[in-house]
């Protein structure tokens, strides 16, 4: 059960009214967010007006979409809008008109009808109000020695736990990538980012007061004192504070050396050695079934270390309130009507939304998270379509066909390398809009009443986290299915896994202003096919080169072509080290270069393959590519986009279009326009 409370706080991380950003703690004042050098962040609400001035050789990306961005507004409880949210909407309108519109015939979209029925039955989620909450609670409560609360781990079912204090499972072995590996993980930090724990930011501070009051909220309506509750929370963040240090900083997980630093294998004594007095084995034997291995994975050992010298009798409080207090977030959505409005409101101080979305839009989301292959199969059968498939399949061939000439192009690669590039290449696989299948992907064995027959919404949760664990554990003995999608055709996103050397489009990603069947080519190539160009360089991106053509973790390069890689990705990193969105705010620049590297290539790829099409007009495709990026976002989005590993969306548009002759030379821009970027400063890799 624990596994999956997280599933509605972050579904509803599109929701009553919040106070401005603190003050800067340094200078007592906010910042001015105009601000931003070499340009300001325009996608950021309020920034732009109609007095901002709005050159196309000083900053193309306000040119082209300053009216836009002036004439939109953030819909209510969604934190941004544009052109990827308008598609996101869309596919979330759709997903509630198949739920709305009849009851389906299948098992398995039957199951995904009645879940969604069964949210909605607030009578009877109200009726069971916190008593959940409250038994898994009690059982905390009454733990009274760090031995009973190993037992706890161990012996309690895993349904009827309230939260952990790690993560273990099942995961891809990153060596082989046809087997599965079990592994142990570090738990999300409350802050997001462990480096809030020394030195507090403005948007860490918004996250500390947002869930600090859903957990007083929660834990005073379970029964506790308001000075109770303040002493459990203060407890939570305590003990995260104590984990901190010994975790992945934000910039840390997305330097080039990740992969390498989290691929840590134990055969058995070892594991047993490094647990110490962690129940982690008995966890995964004992509580969830998994087999005994010969061999482990610890991702971050230095977290284990760490958790170990807490795990004492004298911080057996500590750990026993962060359970709770992280239980009572994590269930909150899930509980009685008052419970899941603060849950909503607690989501909004984090994204900056405002108001409320109807039960039905965000319950049909929900849904598509916690029964994402029937959703999946219902709504491939209600909106995708075989011609769109077949085209997109075609354009994708073009593309990767044009990724041999960049690869041999390449200047700083040696031949032996370019050939084992080219080998990767010829064996990527492509997964357009849906499966051709559905049989991989069917909910066999679940089931669980519906509101109709006297079932509840809390019994269906619990249905589905065994039915899900169950399944881990079926699998893991079986080799890794690479031909099984993992990612489903109504998420609006597009993937390349390095694991299997696939790039996926997905269905509910290829709509509307994105993709359609009336396009012109300009449109395409700058919309959709960029998007391809993109997830394809990911396969030679810092962490798709530590990968092979079958997705093992494997060197391919000479360390000569390693090494002059690796600097083109420095120089990268240094160019978005110089810019900031407004005065006083870095980027992490480190964490940007694969997705960065991603959009000036699949950029490069489409103005190759432009370049062969006879009256061309590079004006629409260039405008087109910066409608891809319009979007108008809340403060609070904004700071958690800080800590994203894909550049803002004004810096898709200006920093990608910079590095080209081709935009340059059209629109005659020149040394001294706010555009230019001279030749010896571009940092394209591929």
């Amino acid at each position: 059960m624990k596994k999956l409370f997280c599933i509605l706080l972050t579904a509803a991380l599109t929701l009553s009214s919040f106070p401005a950003m603190p003050a800067s703690a340094a200078e007592g004042q906010a910042p001015d967010y105009t601000t931003g050098t070499p340009w300001p962040d325009i996608d950021l609400e309020g920034v732009v007006t109609a007095d901002t001035p709005a050159e196309l050789k000083d900053n193309y990306a306000l040119y082209v979409n300053k009216d836009d961005i002036l004439s939109l507004e953030i819909p209510e409880g969604y934190p941004a809008t544009g052109t990827m949210y308008d598609v996101e909407f869309n596919v979330i309108n759709d997903l509630k008109e198949m739920f709305v519109s009849g009851e389906p015939k299948s098992h398995d979209a039957k199951l995904a009808f009645d879940l969604f029925h069964l949210m909605l039955d607030w009578d009877s989620r109200n009726e069971i109000g916190m008593a959940p909450l409250k038994e898994m609670t009690d059982i905390l409560e009454a733990i009274d020695s760090i031995d009973a609360l190993t037992s706890y781990f161990t012996d309690v079912p895993y349904e009827k736990q309230l939260a952990s204090l790690l993560k273990c499972g099942m995961t891809t072995d990153l060596n082989d990538s046809n087997r599965y590996i079990l592994y142990l993980g570090v738990n999300g930090l409350l802050l997001q980012d462990s480096a809030e724990y020394s030195k507090l930011t403005e948007y860490g501070a918004v996250l500390k007061e947002a869930y600090s009051d859903l957990a007083s909220r929660m834990l005073c309506k379970l029964g506790y004192s308001e000075e109770e509750a303040t002493q459990k929370i203060d407890n939570c963040f305590a003990l995260e504070t104590m984990l901190a240090p010994a975790i992945f900083t934000v910039e840390e997980s997305g330097s080039p050396d990740y992969i390498s630093r989290i691929n840590n294998h134990y055969n058995r004594e070892e594991f047993l050695t490094a647990q110490k007095n962690l129940p982690v084995l008995d966890v995964l034997e004992k509580a969830e079934g998994f087999p005994e291995a010969d061999d482990y994975l610890i991702l971050q050992p230095d977290f284990v270390e760490k958790l170990n010298e807490v795990y004492t009798e004298e911080n057996l409080t500590l750990l026993k309130d962060y359970l709770i207090v992280q239980g009572a977030i994590g269930m909150s959505g899930f509980l009685d009507r008052e419970c899941y409005e603060w849950n909503y409101a607690c989501s909004n101080i984090i994204s900056g939304s405002q108001g409320m979305l109807d039960d039905e839009t965000v319950f049909s989301s929900n849904v598509s998270s916690l029964l994402n292959w029937a959703v999946a199969q219902l709504y491939t059968e209600t909106y995708l379509k075989q011609e769109d498939k077949d085209r997109i399949s075609a354009l994708i061939d073009e593309i990767l066909d044009e990724y041999h000439g960049i690869l041999n192009e390449a200047d700083f690669l040696s031949d032996e390398t370019k050939a084992r590039a080219i080998e990767k290449l010829e064996a990527i696989d492509k997964r357009v809009l849906y499966p051709d299948s559905w049989e991989k992907y069917e909910y066999e064995g679940l089931d669980f009443a519906s509101a109709e027959d006297g079932g509840t919404f809390w019994d269906a949760i619990l249905k589905i986290s065994i039915y899900d664990l169950k399944k881990s554990v079926e699998n893991y003995s079986e080799p890794v299915d690479k031909e099984k999608w993992f990612i489903t055709p109504q998420t609006v996103n597009c993937f390349y896994n390095p694991q299997d050397n696939t790039i996926s489009i997905l269905g509910a990603f290829a709509q509307g202003n994105l993709y359609n069947s009336d396009m012109s080519d300009e449109e395409l190539y700058a919309k959709l096919g960029i998007v391809i160009g993109h997830e394809i360089s990911h396969a030679f991106d810092t962490t798709g080169a530590q990968f092979d053509k079958d997705g093992n973790m494997a060197s391919w390069w000479t360390e000569e072509d390693y090494n002059a890689f690796l600097a083109k990705n420095e120089k990268l990193t240094a160019y978005y080290n110089n810019m900031h969105p407004w005065e006083g705010q870095d980027f992490y620049g480190s964490i940007l270069t694969d997705e960065a590297c991603a959009d000036f290539a699949g950029f490069k790829c489409m103005l190759r393959i432009s370049a062969r099409k006879e009256d061309f007009d590079y004006d629409a495709f260039f405008r087109a590519y910066a409608n891809i990026w319009l979007v108008k976002e809340s403060l609070q989005m904004a700071y958690m986009l800080i800590n994203d590993n894909h550049p803002m969306s004004y810096l898709r548009i200006n920093g990608t279009l910079q590095q080209f002759d081709e935009f340059l030379d059209f629109y005659d821009i020149k040394e001294g326009d706010g555009m230019y970027l001279a030749p010896e400063d571009r940092v394209t890799i591929w």
